[in-house]
């Protein structure tokens, strides 16, 4: 009886194993290559510093670097098949949902009066983060009216047809929160907080809260989280 079950059992694992297997091996590459550039955005937002010991340039340089890895995160994002991109995306969202727990947690599990020093920088990590973004958004839309002026003057008189597929191409690559409007990010808040629990919201409003006091006594102008 004991060698029938170790035969039964044997078989059951060699079956998962199997199951494993044809799972991983049917991957696609891009899926790979996108699970790869997830894991590497969460390293470096679980990394970051202070900003204490930083100098300007430095702390510019590793802004650049996450930008331009999270836009090339968004190309193969957009290279996925429709169900691998949704799976992606949630991926991406729950990634986004843990690393806000982990700051607001931060935040509300001190002492009111140790509060300040650590919402001061979050804020100051916030607001580099935010100019950083705008200075790349800008210099990304000058490029794009460069490069579309080029573009025309090359293209007069003829048929633009792929010109202006790859423009659209690239243009829905780089379009973000940044770029995106009012509409847009109401509709990505109302989504993401359609898929956390009353818990979550509560305690993502009562940080909300103390981040904006804190900004007001700072002299800041309020930011949209």
């Amino acid at each position: 009886m004991k060698s029938i079950w170790i035969v039964i059992l044997s078989g059951i694992a060699i079956i998962g194993v199997a199951v494993i297997w044809t799972i991983t091996s049917s991957e696609p590459p891009e899926w790979k290559e996108v699970q790869q550039l997830q894991e590497e955005l969460q390293t470096s937002m679980e990394t970051d510093p202070d900003g204490s010991s930083e100098s300007d340039t430095e702390k510019e340089s590793r802004e650049t670097r996450r930008w331009e890895k999270m836009a090339e995160y968004r190309e193969k994002l957009n290279a996925l098949p429709e169900k691998l991109q949704k799976a992606a995306k949630d991926q991406m969202r729950g990634m986004f949902v843990s690393r806000m727990e982990q700051r607001i947690d931060r935040v509300l599990s001190l002492p009111a009066e140790e509060r300040d020093e650590e919402l001061d920088k979050q804020i100051d990590e916030w607001d580099r983060r935010i100019a950083s973004w705008e200075k790349r958004r800008q210099q990304e839309n000058t490029a794009d009216k460069g490069e579309n002026g080029d573009n025309q003057a090359n293209n007069n008189g003829n048929a633009g047809g792929t010109t202006a597929g790859n423009e659209k191409k690239k243009s829905g690559r780089r379009r973000g929160w940044m770029n995106a409007s009012k509409e847009q990010r109401d509709t990505w808040r109302r989504e993401l907080l359609s898929k956390t629990t009353p818990e979550q919201r509560a305690k993502w409003h009562e940080y909300r809260r103390l981040m904006d006091e804190r900004r007001k006594e700072r002299g800041l102008s309020t930011r949209s989280f």
